[in-house]
């Protein structure tokens, strides 16, 4: 099969695998609650879904430059089952933890393997390919929560309706270990050198790749492309984690919330149309930056949307559309920095700062939320957030006045 196979497969299978993940997310922190789990603990369950990811995730990078990224997807593909299944069987709170720690991991593995799939061939093929994927990526957000949602309203008990949603998702699970099987057995595999492997999984090979990793942030536009995402994806933890519960206070049903997260993706989808318009008429650090400060502007207005079912579409809708913008953009900054034999790297460095942002999320969330209620919360939060990202378009415009004051010293004008 030729590359640009996989690299549709890639796009597919990032689709599929947002789709199933995206029919059960939703309903976990529900779920929890229906468990007895309070909004600490929820905050701190999921907390634990990012624990594992910030220890694997450059080993995890340089797992697919040495062997392979369909190997990695296989693996991940397990690991997301056994937590599905986990959750289904799952009688208390510390079981839903367990759960979590094997999602976390499921999700940086499977994550980083297709956006090294899509991220091969020249500028131009990779960044159509970025943002194709991105639009699968959403799509499969948008499907996910709604088909999830169905279920769960089709039970009169939430808990058994929240069930069931585990149950669709491992049997999607095993169709897409079937058919990642089949590929897997025409992929032309990278074959590493003897002990290479050992050598990785290594306390040395581990503390390596995290140096070598991190020593990829010596390249300004990384730099750039890692506080943008951390920004947004601290955002996203946020809502997948509380917004559910706090939409139910207000007496939206789990079809409801459901539907919203759909919206949500959906947006992210349509956003993607628009990203070529915008790159020809704004830099694309420039861009970055106004989908971050868009994105903490919607986390203040949330308690003021969420009583109303219109405003509360709308706020979603524009926030799908800034996290939209986010990923592709973040991306296409970040690989033309670097070789292309060094992105298993760079998307392990990505999706580690992405799981450092979602660990941090809703742990302060939790305990804020805890203390002075969901509602303050999120304004005191999103207050936070807006006043990060006014100082980091600050940054931003510096960094840019800085590298265009250096690149005018390595050409100046020609003399008449």
């Amino acid at each position: 099969m030729q590359a640009n196979t996989f690299r549709r497969f890639g796009i597919f299978g990032g689709g599929l695998f947002f789709a199933i993940t995206g029919m059960a997310a939703p309903f976990f922190t529900l779920y929890a609650a229906e468990m007895g789990a309070s909004t600490l603990e929820i905050g701190l369950i999921v907390t634990s879904r990012a624990l594992l990811p910030i220890i694997i995730a450059m080993p995890t990078g340089q797992l697919i430059d040495s062997i392979g990224p369909m190997k990695m997807l296989q693996v991940g593909a397990v690991l997301l089952l056994i937590s599905l299944l986990n959750t289904v069987f799952a009688i208390s709170v510390p079981m839903l933890t367990i759960s979590q720690l094997f999602m976390g991991a499921c999700i940086i593995i499977m994550a980083t393997a297709l956006q090294v799939l899509v991220s091969t061939g020249d500028r131009e093929t990779r960044n159509k390919a970025i943002t194709t994927y991105s639009m699968w990526m959403s799509g499969g957000s948008m499907l996910g929560p709604l088909i999830g949602g169905l279920l769960a309203s089709c039970f009169t008990l939430p808990a058994e309706g929240y069930r069931s949603t585990f149950i669709a998702s491992a049997v999607a699970t095993t169709v897409f270990m079937l058919l990642l099987a089949w590929l897997s057995r025409r992929y032309p595999h990278p074959v590493p050198e003897d002990g290479e492997i050992r050598s990785i999984l290594s306390f040395r090979g581990v503390t390596t790749s995290y140096r070598q990793g991190i020593g990829l942030t010596a390249h300004r536009p990384v730099q750039f492309g890692l506080v943008g995402t951390f920004i947004i994806m601290y955002i996203q933890a946020l809502y997948s984690g509380f917004l559910p519960v706090y939409l139910d206070q207000f007496g939206y049903s789990a079809f409801q919330i459901a539907a919203l997260l759909s919206w949500q993706g959906l947006a992210g989808m349509l956003s993607r149309f628009v990203i070529k318009a915008l790159m020809r008429r704004f830099s694309l650090e420039r861009i970055l930056t106004a989908a971050g400060l868009v994105a903490a502007i919607c986390v203040v207005l949330t308690p003021i949307a969420a009583p109303n079912a219109v405003l509360t579409y709308l706020l979603m809708f524009i926030l799908g559309a800034a996290a939209g913008v986010n990923l592709p953009v973040s991306m296409m900054i970040m690989v033309d920095a670097v070789g292309e034999n060094q992105h298993g790297k760079l998307m392990g460095l990505r999706l580690l700062v992405n799981r450092f942002s979602q660990t941090i999320s809703p742990a302060l969330f939790g305990v804020l939320g805890s203390f002075v209620g969901l509602t303050t919360a999120f304004l005191a939060g999103g207050a936070v957030l807006v006043a990060t990202m006014f100082g980091f378009s600050a940054y931003a415009s510096h960094m840019l006045r800085t590298s265009a004051a250096n690149a005018a010293s390595h050409h100046p004008p020609k003399e008449d």
